[in-house]
């Protein structure tokens, strides 16, 4: 059999918009030059290869379905495409679409802030606006159709509630906004709820928006997608999302003549099954999942093959052997492509697409098992690139982090996963990159895993059902991590991080649940909260005096090493022998800051002393004792770190400073544990984090042009003469 000729090789474009796509994912096409492809390409191909699965003929046959949930890249705004298509083909049938931008979706949230602390109530107020919106939209178009609007010019009711919808501009939900900010009193919100219905007339509305349309021989679809965009899983978020089902359901059983279907991500679906306490009798049975074999994904692959290669054969399996060579070839082959996907189309046609550019490269017709491995370690290299580029600026640990499980197991205990982190953070001490050290040492091993888990990296054991899940709208685990609960780095990762295997067996690609495309804001912002504010929380538990000197010193290791992580290395307690509360602390100066730098420069400060002292009011022995540890390798500045207020000098302590530095050369500069936290404030932020390095800088000048130039402070009493 002879083969295609191939001058350039298959594309299959990875739009982020699904909107573009074909069951899932961009149309495999023949370019004219290599990534060119134009939006009449793509909308032709996304017509004449789209694949009628069954679930598609389910939901135009049948009424019993209203809510369709499928992970990203599974088909479900090519199914939204393919069904307004098909219902307007039917001059009987009106197609309303609903597919909001970011804008208005959170436009809408603000509208609910009242309910901020109900589902109950946000899901109740949405569902009444959404029902009024779909009945005003009906409405419109029988106002707006020459044939039909004479059947509502003497109802005044709908007229004027038509009129009011129209005189607000914008999409569905903008005028649904508008309309509803006069009803909703924020100071009473559940008798809002309870009087919305009537101030919307909204059941006099439906009886007879529903009774025009059976006069005008009409039917309506109403098709609703891209909900998640502008979406949050709080109250608010998950209210609305059941709030829109809700309404779609009830005008579905209400009548035959509208036919609502809404299109769920999987992980808003699973949240809302969680959260929605009526979720069993109201919403599970409305529910079809999208999902693919094998062989649906073969037809899918080789429709696309037919058109780009013009390739006339009616056997799926024949047209997949045509084009491909060696190990590819076969039932088998083409499974072992199914191996570097979860199933999904859009995994899939990405794949061979990289591939196909891969054999055209070596002027191949025909694909081969080691264009499908190029084209696998490509793909799983960019999307780690891509994971870190995204999530950088919020998580400036995350390269460093995930690169420590390269040439390792992707199924780890989470005490192993760990001590892996841990092992890494030590040998990257050496590193320059001040935000991602400073960030390791304030969450952690196991806050980082909880970040890694809320950026999709890694998937938690569901003991239940034996898969793993992978989170990707920023939650953290529902419980913390123990150490021997089991975690999965994401299989995208794989190749990329060489790990010790490089894809799923099928039937375990089936059992992962996973939404590994969304874009989210990371929850890592939160737990560098949560994790500073444990910090300085245990300060307040320390008491002063001997009694918490131990507990004391080791909370300063700890800070310090948060604070000037990077800067200084190796900070460790080192005891001096002469007692419990007389303990200093070394750190190695990189002079990588300015701050250190001139420390090392002016002060010829190598390692760096800090001396806890688990009380305040320092007096000159504590001065003389760490003075005398400046010599040699530590220079000619410490630091004493204290339980006082403020980092402001005055009096004796003034008078001692000065004296220390006139006649030894030695500065000495004291650090309040409260200064430390303010330090530690200034992380929360890891864009802020050379404020530390200008903090104390500026307190550096204040010892040098204040402190060492003031007049002394203290003022000797004069001797008391004895009495002749």
């Amino acid at each position: 059999m002879s083969q295609p000729k191939v001058t350039s090789p298959p594309q299959i474009k990875n739009d982020a918009k699904e909107s573009t796509t074909m069951n899932g994912s961009a149309p495999l096409i023949r370019p004219n030059s290599l990534g060119d492809t134009t939006a009449e390409n793509d909308g032709k191909m996304l017509s004449d290869a789209f694949v009628a699965t069954a679930d598609f003929r389910s939901l135009i046959e049948s009424d019993d379905r209203t809510v369709v949930v499928g992970r990203r890249g599974t088909g479900k705004s090519a199914l939204y495409i393919e069904l307004q298509k098909h219902w307007k083909k039917d001059k009987k049938v009106v197609v309303l679409s609903f597919s909001p931008e970011d804008t208005e979706i959170i436009g809408f949230r603000s509208l609910l802030r009242p309910f901020s602390n109900s589902f109950n109530l946000a899901r109740a107020v949405t569902k009444l606006l959404w029902k009024y919106t779909i009945l005003m939209e009906m409405t419109n178009f029988i106002s707006s159709n020459y044939k039909l609007s004479s059947h509502l010019e003497r109802d005044d009711l709908l007229n004027q509630h038509l009129t009011r919808w129209n005189d607000s501009k914008g999409g569905y939900l903008t005028k649904c906004r508008h309309i509803a900010k006069q009803y909703l009193d924020p100071n009473s919100p559940e008798e809002t709820v309870g009087d919305l219905p009537g101030n919307l007339e909204l059941s006099q509305v439906e009886d007879k928006v529903l009774a025009l349309f059976q006069k005008a021989d009409r039917r309506v679809v109403v098709l609703m997608d891209r909900l998640d965009e502008g979406y949050e899983s709080d109250a608010v978020g998950i209210g609305m999302i059941a709030g829109l089902t809700y309404a779609a359901i009830e005008l579905n059983k209400r009548s035959q003549t509208i036919r609502p279907i809404i299109f769920l991500r999987d992980n808003i679906y699973r949240t809302l099954a969680k959260e929605d306490p009526d979720y069993s009798r109201n919403i599970e049975g409305q529910v079809i999942r999208l999902h693919w074999d094998w062989s649906q994904l073969l037809t899918l692959v080789t429709t696309r093959m037919k058109l780009s290669f013009n390739i006339v054969i009616e056997k799926d399996q024949r047209v997949w052997d045509k084009v491909t060579a060696g190990e590819l070839q076969g039932r088998e082959g083409f499974k072992k492509c199914l191996q570097f996907t979860l199933y999904r189309p859009r995994d899939l046609l990405s794949l061979l697409n990289e591939a196909f550019f891969c054999a055209a490269r070596y002027s191949r017709n025909t694909a081969i098992i080691e264009d499908l491995d190029h084209a696998a370690k490509s793909i799983s290299v960019a999307r780690l690139e891509d994971l870190w580029k995204e999530y950088s600026k919020i998580f400036p640990s995350i390269q460093m982090i995930t690169s420590s499980f390269k040439n390792g197991e992707p199924e780890l205990l989470v005490g192993s996963a760990a001590k892996i982190i841990e092992n890494h953070i030590e040998l990257s001490e050496d590193d320059d990159n001040h935000e991602a050290l400073a960030e390791t040492r304030i969450l952690q091993s196991s806050g980082l895993l909880q970040s890694l888990y809320s950026v999709g990296f890694i998937g938690t054991h569901d003991s239940s059902t034996s898969a793993f899940s992978f989170c990707h709208d920023g939650r953290t685990p529902d419980k913390g991590f123990d150490n021997s609960d089991k975690i999965l780095i994401h299989p995208c990762y794989w190749l990329g991080l060489n790990l010790s295997r490089d894809a799923l067996a099928p039937e375990e690609a089936e059992e992962i649940n996973d939404e590994y495309d969304i874009v989210v804001q990371s929850v890592t912002p939160e737990i560098r909260k949560i994790k500073i504010g444990q910090t300085i929380s245990q300060l307040e538990k320390i008491p002063t005096g001997r009694e918490g000197a131990k507990d004391f010193e080791l909370w300063c290791v700890d800070t310090l090493r948060i604070i000037f992580a990077s800067h200084l290395i190796n900070l460790e307690l080192a005891p001096n022998g002469s007692s419990v509360q007389r303990r200093d602390i070394l750190g190695t100066n990189r002079a990588g800051s300015d701050f250190w730098k001139r420390v090392h420069e002016d002060y010829k400060v190598r390692q760096v002393v800090f001396d806890a002292k688990n009380y305040s009011g320092l007096g000159p022995d504590e001065y003389r004792q760490l003075q005398s540890y400046l010599t040699g390798i530590h220079g000619k500045l410490g630091f004493i770190i204290t339980r006082d207020e403020d980092e402001h000098m005055t009096g004796r302590e003034l008078d001692w400073v000065r004296e220390m530095h006139r006649s030894h050369s030695a500065l000495i500069i004291k650090l309040p544990a409260r200064y430390l936290c303010k330090l530690l404030q200034k992380l929360r932020n890891p864009e802020k984090h050379d404020a530390i390095d200008r903090l104390m800088f500026s307190l550096l000048d204040t010892y040098e042009r204040s402190y060492l130039q003031l007049k002394t402070t203290y003022t000797r009493k004069p001797k008391k003469r004895k009495l002749a």
